[in-house]
């Protein structure tokens, strides 16, 4: 479906390292993912060259439909945007045999609810990864379950605010007398205040 077989961005970014089994931050510090919400319709696919102080990104015209190779070192990669109140809207982009294989069956997965859940985005939670033997060596394939959809959460598009001082604490006024407490009603939870 997004035929991930074998520049852009936020500055804000995770990365899943096969080898070391793990998801870092863009600091280098090792995070637990946990649940996620997925960008599902911001999915990029195309050609990625990765290396030391290299990252050429050339985006497919088209969601999975391969443009031409710019060079033999670009492979095939993707970029997607996660979001939970944790980590802030943040850049998973890889083209990792193993990364491109469990972004495959995720995006499959929550491709087939679409349909079913208009103006909502899926809610993944990871669940560790799976080690594979492809070819003569091995990869590990990072493994999510799509656990709920929810409405779009406000925090998934505000913008970094530059770090400022810190606010002076308000002077106390006296308290103002209570209303008498409204009618119970439905009690919506705020999506936001999950993720």
């Amino acid at each position: 479906m997004l035929n991930l077989s074998s520049s852009s961005g936020t500055g804000n970014f995770i990365r899943f390292s096969p080898q070391a089994n793990a998801w870092t931050n863009n600091q280098g510090e090792e995070i637990n993912l946990g649940k996620v919400v997925f960008d599902i319709h911001a999915t990029q696919t195309g050609w990625l060259l990765l290396g030391v102080g290299v990252r050429d990104w050339q985006p497919d015209a088209t969601l999975g439909k391969k443009g031409a190779q710019p060079t033999p070192e670009h492979k095939r990669g993707f970029i997607v945007t996660f979001y939970n109140k944790e980590l802030g809207t943040v850049e998973w982009s890889s083209n990792g045999v193993g990364p491109n294989m469990g972004l495959e069956q995720l995006y499959s997965a929550c491709a087939t609810e679409l349909a079913a859940n208009p103006n909502k985005l899926p809610v993944l939670e990871y669940k560790g990864s799976k080690l594979e033997k492809i070819g003569k060596g091995t990869t590990r394939i990072p493994q999510f379950d799509l656990v709920a959809w929810v409405a779009r959460p406000a925090g998934m598009d505000a913008e970094a605010a530059p770090v400022a001082a810190p606010e002076p604490k308000p002077v106390p006024v006296a308290a103002a007398p209570k209303a008498a407490p409204a009618p119970a009603k439905a009690t919506t939870i705020d999506d936001d205040d999950l993720f």
